[in-house]
This record gives structure tokens, sequence and C-alpha cells, in this order.
């Protein structure tokens, strides 16, 4: 493994100060590869289905807002380069209780397809009816990407924006509920593996 114990450090810390962290390599290329033909095999099965917005009642597709493709991850993918970054985020999320004193219980997660022009609006990632989401996290699969590629994050503070390439093997970790975000149009096709960091079991039941 390529990461440190002072890693996990340096993340809480980052989350603490600015509600955002940046971690690169946080995968070997090695794994980072077999996910990636993972990815390459559901794409195939064609499993991958038009993302929406919102949950429960509030749910609806638009794409003027959001034209990613999705497939949602299981709890113990029976897929092992999956299986394997499920592990690693799981314990990703024990290291931060810890460093942060959270009482993070639960991951959900899905993979994430944006072709050629597809983008995401800004938004936060914390729903109306349901704060269960305290931090979202997105790993990148792009091995090849270039400046001018575009898909980047764009994290927004107030008026003022950074942005941040989706390169392969690079995790970005943020607040669910105040760090404003967006993915820029995407000049090629972009593959991600996006989720969130409950405080309750990922079936517990909404509040409506």
């Amino acid at each position: 493994m390529n990461y440190r114990k002072s890693s996990f450090e340096e993340v809480a810390d980052a989350l603490a100060d600015r509600g955002l962290a940046i971690l690169d390599q946080f995968l070997d290329p090695e794994e980072q590869d077999s996910i990636f033909k993972s990815f390459n095999t559901f794409l195939e099965q064609e499993a991958f289905r038009r993302a929406g917005i919102g949950n429960s009642y509030l749910y609806t597709k638009d794409v003027s807002i959001r034209s990613d493709e999705i497939m949602w991850l299981a709890d113990q993918p029976q897929d092992p380069a999956l299986a394997h970054f499920v592990a690693r985020i799981k314990d990703l999320m024990q290291e931060l209780n810890a460093l942060l004193f959270l009482s993070l219980r639960d991951v959900e997660m899905h993979l994430a397809l944006y072709s050629t022009g597809a983008h995401y609006d800004k938004h936060v990632d914390q729903f109306k009816n349901n704060g269960h989401r305290i931090l979202s996290f997105a790993f990148y699969l792009n091995p090849d990407w270039q400046l001018g590629d575009g898909g980047e994050l764009r994290v927004w503070n107030g008026d003022l924006f950074e942005d941040y390439a989706p390169l392969a093997g690079r995790l970005a970790i943020f607040r669910s509920d105040t760090v404003a975000h967006e993915v820029l149009e995407a000049n090629k096709e972009r593959r991600s593996i996006t989720g969130w960091m409950l405080d309750r079991p990922k079936d517990y039941p909404i509040q409506e």
C-alpha cells in the first residue's frame, strides 16, 4: 500500500480546516487498473442507468442539471477489485471517526460514468429531507487525463472556486452539507466511484 498512516491525519486536518481534502494515490496503480477493468465489464453488461437528483418523492431526472450514468454498488460486491475498494473506504471511515470524533456508521457508493458532454451543475450532497450524508467522496479512474479533457471537480467557497483534475488514483473527500461543488463538462469519457459516509445505516427510514 502506498498510503501512510499520516495520510489519514492529513485528510482529517484538511477536513477540519476547510471541509475538503485531496488524497492522491489512494490505491496502487495495479489496484486502480483492476477497478478500471471491472468498470469495463459492467459497461459491456449495460449495467449503468441515467442518474437523477433528489431522493424519495423529490427524486427526478433532468439532464440539463445532471447527465451522468451510474451503477450502485452492493455492500459486499462480488467483484474482488470493487470489494477491496469498499473495504479501503470503510477503513478510512473508521480512521476519520477516531480522528474527528464523528459517528459515521455506513457508506453508499456507485460507479459514475460521464460521457463526452456530460456534467453535473453546482449542488451540495446532503438531501433536504435526509441529513445523514456527512462526508462525500469521489475516487477517480482516468489514467490518461490531460489538461483540456474537462470533467474537473469544481469546489466553491462563496464566489471563489478551485478546480481539481479527475486524475487516476485521486480521492477527493469533503463535507456533504456545506461544500458546494459541480462537475464541469467532460470533453472525453470520465470515470469515478462516488459515495457518501453516513451517520445512520443506509437503509434507515427517511422521515418525509
